[in-house]
């Protein structure tokens, strides 16, 4: 087997601490790796679900977005805000992850989950479930970053939740993961505690749109409770079954 250069080995060390943290039991090899490894690992696409001929889709993402528009003042959140965040990936993704709200990175870039909560997520995708980023669609709930960093209040969310729930029905996903509890409320309201609405499959629908919904835990929820990395493992696990990524 060819050497790996020292490069090489601590990205594949970094991948593999990865695997462990997660609890992952059976290894997905990187694609990067693959020329010098014995071990072949295709990578399994996430193709658009099928859809009628002739079927009206109603509004693009693209419509969507002008329709929120770039200076929208509909809550308070728009105040100090450097940028509307609203949503990046696959416009025909078969699976949707929905955040919270937009935080410092992302406000400064316009991009959803690009710092450290964001790796992660990252990692969650393509490591864990050996797909690409720009195969699933990433959002969130409000557009625009609360001060702070704090959890949306709920004017606020229900001032932008109208904007997810139309790119969910433009998008029309097989799945949707929600990413901690703004989210999962956002889909799904519920009364107790987010553990009590994990580990399951929900049907989800909006409009005329019936999908499917799994909670877990946000990335950055992570970040601070690595002890519940496991956990969100066995949810994304409840995902990929349903999309034959297993």
């Amino acid at each position: 087997m060819p050497s790996l250069t020292p490069d090489a080995r601590e990205k594949l060390a970094a991948y593999l601490r990865f695997q462990q943290e997660f609890g992952i039991e059976r290894v997905r090899m990187p694609a990067e790796f693959a020329a010098a490894a014995p071990i072949s690992t295709p990578e399994a696409p996430v193709r658009a679900a099928p859809r009628p001929a002739g079927e009206r889709l109603g509004a693009t993402l693209g419509e969507i977005q002008a329709d929120l528009g770039s200076d929208c003042r509909r809550c308070k959140l728009h105040q100090g805000r450097q940028t509307i965040v609203f949503g990046e990936g696959n416009p025909q993704a078969e699976l949707v992850f929905v955040g919270e709200g937009p935080g410092a990175d992302e406000d400064a870039q316009g991009r959803p989950f690009v710092g450290r909560g964001g790796q992660l997520l990252n990692d969650m995708i393509q490591k864990g479930m050996g797909l690409r980023r720009e195969q699933v669609y990433i959002c969130n709930v409000v557009k625009c970053r609360p001060p702070g960093n704090r959890t949306p209040e709920a004017d606020e969310s229900a001032a932008c939740s109208p904007f997810l729930l139309r790119q969910l029905q433009a998008i029309r996903p097989r799945m949707v993961c929600a990413l901690g509890a703004t989210a999962a409320q956002a889909l799904r309201p519920y009364k107790g505690s987010l553990a009590s609405v994990r580990g399951v499959i929900h049907p989800l629908r909006v409009g005329d749109l019936e999908t499917q919904l799994v909670v877990t835990y946000h990335p950055a929820f992570l970040l601070r409770d690595p002890s519940q990395k496991r956990e969100a493992w066995n949810d994304l696990q409840l995902i990929m079954g349903c999309l034959g990524l297993r």
